[in-house]
């Protein structure tokens, strides 16, 4: 969409005013296309850079991708910049020059290079904050620039950028009203960040036929996990890698495997000369927030994941699990869970109900949040998932914004709060030494974690 009225030239100093000019700049917080990104980032030369691109696409997964490859590059002496999105509590969280942020100023002079060149064209938030780092990275002169891709792929504005490798993570169900609910159609907007005659790497273990067929059609030079990578699980401890050559063993975290072995591809691919030992040290220790992070200052381990769909879920089971072994028979784990209200909330709950203890489900204040009553009504749905027959008991759901009101079946209690932290606060108090506390469902809820968190 193009507004035809020429924009009146916005300035200001502080970062805070610029981000509520973005917000109020275009009609629709996501428009997807590349038409009006284009056309700015040309003005700006800002399609093809010096350094090696490499733009990451998936439905889960990005950001660790990118984590892992940016601990492996910096370590191996390179310069990095990472862009990605959504941030979590600040917005200079989304761009990193080897690990750090740039200040206000940098990105509040990089908005008024964007305002001038944008003229009469509207902008979504996303795109103008793309733009905005896209100028900063140009500027940074860095050897390598990673991006992550903001929603699909194919008409993400990142895509403006010609990378020099792309990769595509993982494909699961997420965003169906601007993807679609079918595997093949969500890969081909995907694998849209492929590009002709150069390298792509494909980290899905089940990739979609479209990913095959588009990466063909397009004569990319396509590796896929599982044929040409893969890795295995040594014991519960350990892993390996297997490619040209084999790492082994590395020391399982608790951010995904899958992602390392796709990073680890993303290396051998560019032939990157990096000693073996080097490369398991980079992997062991590479971290990313929001993503299984663990917070100190509570009475028990205290977990922050940013999961919130069911493939994230899924994998976020998986690591409770470990996590619930470990501290043995008597730890319990409590989730604190808000959700947007666009998301498989039962699907998503289904993957973590086995290793629940109790479920504490807030009201997500801010936009497609959630409600505590929706969240609870999508849990009901959940049990089907699990075969488990709900006995929520009865009068209690006409107060269920109280903090108090407490609904019990016969697999888990549930309370529903107004926020996340009266939710948080109450699961302390409750929780023994031994227990777990798990919060999750959106970079929202991790966020209001965040900002009360004082670590």
């Amino acid at each position: 969409m193009t507004n035809n009225t020429i924009q009146p030239v916005f300035s200001s100093e502080t970062l805070s005013e610029w981000l509520t000019h973005l917000e109020k700049l275009h009609p629709n917080a996501i428009e997807l296309g590349l038409t009006r990104i284009t056309e700015v980032g040309k003005r700006l030369n800002l399609i093809h850079f010096d350094a090696k691109v490499i733009t990451v696409a998936g439905t889960n997964g990005k950001g660790t991708t990118c984590a892992y490859l940016e601990k492996i590059l910096i370590d191996a002496g390179f310069k990095v910049g990472v862009y990605s999105s959504p941030h979590i509590h600040r917005y200079n969280e989304r761009l990193r020059i080897n690990l750090k942020e740039l200040d206000d100023k940098a990105h509040c002079e990089a908005f008024a290079i964007i305002e001038q060149a944008r003229l009469d064209i509207s902008l979504s938030y996303f795109e103008y904050a793309t733009l905005a780092c896209l100028y900063l990275l140009q500027q940074q002169h860095c050897d390598y620039i990673l991006l992550e891709v903001g929603l699909g792929g194919r008409l993400d504005a990142t895509n403006m950028v010609e990378s020099d490798l792309s990769v595509v993570t993982t494909i699961g169900i997420d965003h169906i009203d601007w993807l679609g609910s079918d595997r093949e159609v969500i890969g081909f907007e995907k694998a849209g960040v492929f590009r002709s005659h150069k390298p792509a790497i494909c980290g899905e273990l089940d990739a979609p036929v479209s990913i095959l067929k588009h990466a063909a059609s397009i004569s990319a030079d396509l590796k896929l996990a599982g044929k040409d990578f893969n890795f295995s699980v040594i014991d519960d401890k350990n892993w390996s890698w297997h490619g040209q050559k084999e790492l082994s063993p590395i020391k399982q975290t608790l951010m995904p495997m899958q992602n390392a072995s796709t990073a680890i591809a993303v290396i051998e691919t560019l032939a990157i000369d990096i000693a073996p030992q080097q490369l398991i040290k980079s992997v062991e220790t590479a971290s990313l927030g929001g993503r299984l992070q663990a917070l100190s200052g509570y009475p028990c381990d205290f977990y922050i994941d940013v999961a919130h769909n069911p493939q994230s879920a899924q994998y976020l089971a998986t690591q409770l699990q470990r996590l619930k072994a470990d501290k043995g028979e008597d730890c319990k784990v409590h989730a604190v869970v808000g959700m947007l209200s666009d998301k498989d909330m039962s699907a998503t709950l289904a993957e973590t109900n086995l290793f629940i203890s109790d479920y504490s489900f807030v009201d997500l204040n801010c936009f497609r949040g959630a409600s505590s009553a929706l969240l609870l009504e999508a849990y009901q749905h959940s049990q089907n998932y699990n075969n488990v027959t709900n006995n929520i008991v009865s009068n209690t759901t006409s107060n269920i914004n109280n903090d108090t009101t407490s609904n019990i079946n016969n697999r888990h209690n549930v309370t529903c709060y107004k926020n996340v932290q009266s939710a948080v606060d109450q699961v302390v108090k409750s929780a023994a030494a031994s227990d777990i506390i798990i919060v999750f469902g959106s970079f929202h809820t991790v966020s209001d974690i965040l900002t009360n968190w004082q670590g």
